[in-house]
């Protein structure tokens, strides 16, 4: 799987997470439910957008690393 792939199920998983948080929220209306908001869905949303963000670049880097590896064969390096 690409670093592209990979950030591709991350996301959908985070978008799929959110939605049934959501959806446990209408019905969750408490301040633990909030608290638990706090404590731990928020954190996890934001380090789920900064692993997707790390990926792309790493997908960046990695397409970089491929593409002088097939200019210095083609060059006799």
């Amino acid at each position: 799987m690409s670093a592209i792939e990979g950030r591709a199920k991350l996301v959908q998983a985070g978008k799929k997470m959110l939605a049934d948080w959501q959806q446990t929220r209408e019905n969750w209306r408490d301040e633990n439910a909030l608290q638990f908001e706090q404590r731990y869905m928020k954190p996890l949303e934001a380090s789920i957008r900064a692993a997707a963000l790390v990926m792309e670049r790493m997908n960046s880097a990695l397409e970089g690393a491929r593409h002088d590896c097939r200019n210095s064969s083609e060059l006799g390096l």
